[in-house]
């Protein structure tokens, strides 16, 4: 009987497989259709806010992030080869003075095994400054939500894109690069500059006026039921 079987879970694996491999597939191909037609580039709307925790221990909260520059990437400590490369990358960025303002926040798409001292030890071997480029982690189903609703990447466990998602003062998201990509390094920096160049308070005065104008509404609508 067992022999008999053996045929049937055989191709029920190859089938299991084939379309894990075609699902992956088609995610990573929506995403460059998305990103060729600009879908993931240009200001968005307001990133949701997110809280993961970082190698220190301390709560990362995106909403803290608002008036500053930064740039989201997904990477895990034991991937043998794009993370270091794209790490690497970022750690030429990380060091280079025009934009020493920019904060790096990198979120591990293995939270099994990044733990937070697994997390220290991995940022030093980058020179990571700890206020300036972060490593975090959560849980995982919250992490793949992160990535592909918020950030609009595709996102699996121990496998994730390889760009660098730019956010601005306002918490918008502005663009997406593939940090891998020398080819597109400087289209990166462009942005980034551009971002760093813009007054926060333009935003803060829009939000204000925003509020401004829904507390007059407010008030309106008070006096009526009165």
């Amino acid at each position: 009987m067992k022999n008999s079987t053996l045929p049937y879970w055989l191709s029920l694996l190859v089938l299991l497989t084939a379309s894990y491999g075609g699902w992956k597939w088609w995610q990573v191909m929506q995403f460059e259709q998305r990103r060729a037609v600009g879908g993931i580039e240009g200001t968005g709307p307001p990133l949701q806010e997110f809280q993961l925790t970082e190698r220190s221990g301390k709560t990362f909260h995106s909403g803290d992030m608002q008036g500053g520059v930064w740039v989201a990437s997904f990477f895990f400590s034991t991937c043998p080869g794009s993370c270091a490369k794209l790490n690497s990358n970022i750690r030429s960025f990380h060091q280079q003075e025009e934009l020493s303002e920019v904060v790096w926040v990198s979120i591990s798409v293995d939270p099994d095994t990044d733990t937070l001292p697994v997390l220290r030890d991995y940022a030093n071997r980058f020179d990571a400054d700890p206020e300036r480029w972060l490593f975090c982690r959560g849980d995982f189903k919250y992490v793949r939500r992160i990535g592909q609703e918020f950030f609009s990447l595709p996102v699996l466990w121990r496998d994730h894109s390889d760009y660098g998602v730019v956010i601005d003062r306002q918490g918008q998201v502005r663009g997406a690069y593939n940090l891998n990509k020398t080819s597109e390094h400087a289209r990166l920096i462009d942005l980034i500059q551009e971002c760093l160049a813009e007054d926060v308070s333009v935003g803060e005065e829009a939000g204000q006026q925003e509020g401004h104008e829904a507390g007059q509404d407010t008030r309106q609508q008070a006096g009526v039921a009165a």
